[in-house]
This record gives structure tokens, C-alpha cells and sequence, in this order.
């Protein structure tokens, strides 16, 4: 029996046009998720021993009783880390964006308003920085709840917070892509399509 070949599915929506943009390249937008899960899942773990655990947690690692500490500098540490991957994720988007500089004019040609291309763009990096954060909320109170034995119902509170300044982070680094987007040549690049 031969099957036909499926028809593929148009987007009708900026967010449908956004998600099959994402899946197109999937390991550059996980990398980007990765890197901002990694800075909200130790924002996640430094508030959850801050405010539950009220600023020391104690476990046992291998057997041996542990006391973990939050001090300042941890604070710098992770805020650097979250930055790095808002940057990350603003990276991946710029990549994106440049390598469909092509598509992008040959869309303003047909008269896409310039706001409707830089949503695509905007939904794109939202989705990457909801899913990095989300997953590292989500794995920051895995590993404290394993250390210390508890989840106490802060720590989801603490979780909820590190997740929204991952998302608002990442939503200020959009402006490094939606910017790229502006400056297109778009009369330039539809000549080097011919």
C-alpha cells in the first residue's frame, strides 16, 4: 500500500508562523531554553532557600549532612547567569532573523506591516523564554525539595517568581532581534534572491 505524502500545513496566525520558525532550526531554539533554565533554576533554588528555608537549607549529600548558605554575591552570580541566558536566547533569535532575511523582504514586499513581522519575532522569543523558564522553575524545586527533604509551599511561590523574571528578561533582550529586523535592506536582499 503506498501512502500519499502530507500536504504541509500552512500557519494561519503570527503565533502558528513563530512556532514552525522555532521548529525549524530545534536545537537552537532548545539551546536557547537551556541557557535561560540554567540561571531561573538557581534564582529558583537561591529564593527558595532564602525565603523557605529562611536563608539555610540543610541536607545530606552521600551521606554527609550539608548546610547550604545564601549570601550576596550568589545573587550577582545568578543575575549574571539569567542575563547570560537572556542573551543567549536574543542570540539565537538575531541568528534566526538573519538567516531568514530573505523571507522577511519578500513579506514587507507583499505589504506585511512591519509590527506584524516583529511579533513573529517577539512570539518566537516568548516561547523560547516560557519554556526555559518554566523547565528551570520547575527543576530548581525538584533539587532543593531532593536536598532538603521538603517542598514547602514558598518554594512554589519563589519558583512562580524566578520564572517571571526569566520571561521578563528575556522579553527586554527581544530588542536586539526586533532591531536586526528594522535595519533589512529589504530592496537588497530581494535582488540577491533573482
Amino acid at each position: 500500500m503506498v501512502s500519499l505524502p502530507r500536504r504541509p500545513r500552512s500557519p494561519r496566525t503570527l503565533l502558528g508562523l513563530a512556532w514552525v520558525n522555532l521548529t525549524r532550526v530545534p536545537g537552537r531554539a532548545a539551546l536557547g531554553a537551556l541557557s535561560l533554565a540554567v540561571g531561573v533554576c538557581a534564582l529558583t533554588i537561591l529564593l527558595g532557600i532564602t525565603r523557605a528555608f529562611h536563608g539555610a537549607a540543610v541536607g545530606t549529600l552521600l551521606g554527609d549532612a550539608i548546610t547550604l548558605q545564601v549570601r550576596g554575591v550568589d545573587y550577582l552570580a545568578v543575575g549574571a547567569t539569567i542575563a547570560l541566558g537572556a542573551l543567549a536566547t536574543a542570540d539565537v533569535l538575531y541568528l534566526n532573523v538573519r538567516e531568514r532575511a530573505g523571507e522577511f523582504a519578500a513579506l514587507r514586499a507583499m505589504g506585511w506591516p512591519e509590527t506584524a513581522l516583529a511579533r513573529v519575532v517577539a512570539w518566537e522569543g516568548l516561547a523560547i523564554g516560557v519554556v526555559g523558564a518554566v523547565v528551570g522553575a520547575a527543576l530548581g524545586v525538584g533539587l532543593t525539595g531532593w536536598f532538603a527533604s521538603a517542598v514547602p509551599p514558598q518554594l512554589l511561590v519563589m519558583a512562580g517568581a524566578a520564572a517571571m523574571v526569566g520571561v521578563a528578561v528575556t522579553v527586554a533582550a527581544l530588542a536586539i532581534p526586533t532591531a536586526a529586523l528594522r535595519r533589512l535592506p529589504t530592496a537588497a536582499l530581494l535582488a540577491d534572491e533573482e
